[in-house]
């Protein structure tokens, strides 16, 4: 009875069973392609799992990349100091001061012996400066108590003199940058005399080459001027001149056989006018 009683109970899951299955047979699973697929599975998730390794790593190296981009520039130590300071570019082609700007006129080479508005400085001493003696505060009369003196006693090999006026002070031929912009002007004017008259002098204005170099190329000169033993006022015409970078204000210079025996001149309010 009880064998019976199970018998029926599993004829009875049976049926049920093949009901849910939509009225089919059950077919017995290929052992063979169950493992091919298992294997399969397996090299699938063996390739995930190194390609997901792979893209961790490469998230991390570029997390560690720098965020700032270095300078195309960097400072560059010194050797006498140790500092840090920018690397410098050297230009061949000379310029003006970027500071420089243009004057008004009138604009004084020499106005007085310590005066504010003298802008040049006499100090590019020529030839045989050895037979030069110069005083820029010499007292020669009431109507001028402060003038330029220049005596000439030709002595030394060269047989010839001169002195530069030039900005800036130091300037050394052009060697340091620096002068005027001084186009509003369209003369340069002076006063000079001998001191028995007949001295001669020449009287220049620009001309300097170097680093940094005259606008006014080449110095445009007097000539040759025979001096009276009164004040007269001279005059260089700079009408169409290139003004605009003046490094040599003013030049005086003289020879031997100009002046054999020597000379004395004296000199006051040079400066450049419109």
């Amino acid at each position: 009875m009880k064998k019976l009683l199970i018998i029926v109970i599993l004829v009875m899951i049976s049926g049920l069973t093949y009901a849910c299955s939509g009225n089919k047979p059950t077919e017995t699973p290929d052992i063979n392609a169950t493992a091919q697929a298992i294997a399969a599975q397996k090299e699938t998730e063996s390739a995930l799992t190194t390609a997901q390794t792979a893209i961790v790593a490469t998230q991390k190296a570029m997390v560690m990349l720098p965020t700032t981009v270095p300078p195309t520039n960097p400072v560059v130590p010194t050797a006498q100091t140790g500092m840090e300071t920018p690397p410098t570019t050297v230009s061949t082609v000379p310029i003006a001061s970027p500071s420089m700007t243009e004057v008004t006129c009138p604009f004084y080479v020499y106005q007085n012996w310590g005066s504010d508005l003298n802008h040049y400085v006499p100090e590019g001493w020529m030839g045989d400066t050895s037979d030069i003696k110069f005083d820029d505060n010499y007292k020669l009369d009431p109507n001028r108590p402060n003038v330029i003196q220049i005596k000439f006693t030709p002595m030394g090999k060269n047989q010839w003199a001169g002195i530069y006026w030039w900005n800036p002070p130091a300037s050394n031929f052009g060697a340091k940058d620096g002068g005027f912009d001084l186009s509003c002007a369209t003369k340069l004017t002076f006063w000079a005399r001998g001191e028995k008259g007949g001295e001669k002098a020449e009287f220049k204005v620009g001309g300097i080459k170097g680093a940094y170099q005259d606008s006014l190329q080449p110095a445009y000169s007097t000539g040759p001027i025979i001096l009276t033993n009164h004040w007269v006022q001279y005059t260089l015409d700079l009408t169409g001149k290139d003004l605009s970078h003046v490094i040599g204000g003013f030049v005086w210079v003289t020879n031997k056989p100009s002046n054999p025996s020597g000379a004395t001149i004296y000199l006051d309010d040079i400066m450049f006018e419109h």
